[in-house]
């Protein structure tokens, strides 16, 4: 089964590394839309926002961090340098800038979030 190639446009669109995640899958396009689907029930961006809104630095850093694990693996470039970014100011135990990274990741991640609701199986 193909994957649906209007959906594989969209996340190109959105910013995802195709090339980078065929290679890592080994050109498997059907365990590509497996694990991209899984991302719907990654908490991290949830536990992410829950957590700075509670000023929990240390939530927040692990939550990032996982965020930045997965983005990294699925090859989601479309928001992976503010994650990146947000993750080392957390690192240093500080939230000093942190509301510009999250403004720059929330409407990526909803984007992605729709694009993948959209097509789930």
């Amino acid at each position: 089964s193909a994957m649906d190639s209007g959906f594989k446009a969209e996340l190109i669109e959105w910013g995802v590394d195709w090339d980078e995640i065929l290679d890592r899958f080994m050109g498997n396009e059907d365990l590509i839309a497996k694990f991209m689907f899984k991302f719907l029930n990654d908490q991290s961006m949830n536990d992410l926002t829950a957590c700075l809104g509670e000023g929990n630095v240390q939530g927040a850093f692990k939550a990032v961090h996982t965020l930045k694990g997965v983005g990294a693996n699925l090859g989601l470039k479309g928001f992976l340098t503010p994650v990146c970014e947000l993750t080392e100011i957390l690192r240093a135990g500080s939230m000093d800038g942190y509301e510009e990274k999250y403004d720059q990741i929330k409407p990526k991640y909803d984007a992605l979030i729709d694009i993948l609701s959209r097509y789930q199986q």
